[in-house]
Order: C-alpha cells, then structure tokens, then sequence
C-alpha cells in the first residue's frame, strides 16, 4: 500500500490535486490510520470552528435520536441439536444388528470357527518352514551341478 507524505496531505488539504488523485487519497484515508493521523494533524483550530458553525446544534440529539430507532438485528437461531435421540438410536440399531445375528447362530459359528482358523494358521506356518528347508536343499543341489556342468577341465 502506497502511502502518501506531509506535503501530498496538504496539497490534497489546499485542493490543489488533479481530481483522480484526490480520489485515490480520499479512499486512501478510509484505509490506512497512518495517513489519517497526519491528514488530521493538519486540520487546526479555525477549521473546526469553521465547521462546527456549518453543523445545526441539534445534529447530535437527531443522530441520537435515529440510532434509537433502529432495531438490532436478531442473531439466527440456531437449532439445538438432539444428541440425545441420536445415541438413543444408535444403541438401538446395535441392538438390532446383535440380536439379528445372535438368532442366526453367527456367534455360536464364530467361537467354533476361531479355533480351526488358529490350528490352519500353525499348520500353515510350519509348511512354509518345510517348503523353505526343501527350497534352501533344492537351491544347493542346483548350483552344485551347474557348477559341476560348468566345471572344465584343463588338460595339458
């Protein structure tokens, strides 16, 4: 934001700018604090008086006047949200689901299943274990006979 000097101010204060630059000062002012509090320090003493004759005396208790009048806006009210109902249904649909599944007899399936899924998972391991014996033998014997092939003889 470009910000304008003393003498800019009292050159916008006197009127001596080009109308588009007094334009851009003027929505300069409504922006920054900075160029106002030197823009204000310009105005003296005269100058209010000046301006305190052009304003009625009654302008202040007017202005009152309307700002009592006008209403304050209503904030929107916001709906309350039922927490309670939701967990309320929530249980219920778990309820549902488990009692569902209770007399279909899946967790009576469950128990039974777990344990045979348990003895497949310790057969599985141990013949992965002989499969990696077997590989580890096959390997050996493999590269003992391409070596054995690759073998040449030196004859003299």
């Amino acid at each position: 934001m470009k910000h304008y000097d003393y003498v800019e101010w009292v050159l916008y204060k006197n009127n001596l700018l080009d109308d588009g630059i007094r334009e851009e000062m003027e929505e300069h002012l409504y922006l920054c604090d900075e160029c106002m509090q030197i823009f204000l320090s310009l105005i003296d003493e005269e100058e209010i008086q000046i301006a305190a004759s052009i304003v009625p005396e009654d302008f202040t208790d007017k202005v009152m006047d309307n700002v009592k009048v006008i209403r304050p806006m209503k904030k929107p009210v916001k709906k309350k949200i039922k927490l309670t109902n939701d967990f309320f249904m929530y249980y219920v649909a778990v309820a549902s689901v488990a009692i569902i599944l209770t007399a279909n007899g899946f967790f009576g399936r469950m128990v039974e299943a777990v344990p045979q899924i348990a003895s497949n998972i310790t057969m599985e391991d141990s013949r992965l274990k002989a499969n990696t014996i077997y590989n580890m033998s096959e390997k050996i014997t493999n590269r003992t006979s391409s070596f054995i092939n690759d073998f040449k003889f030196n004859r003299k």
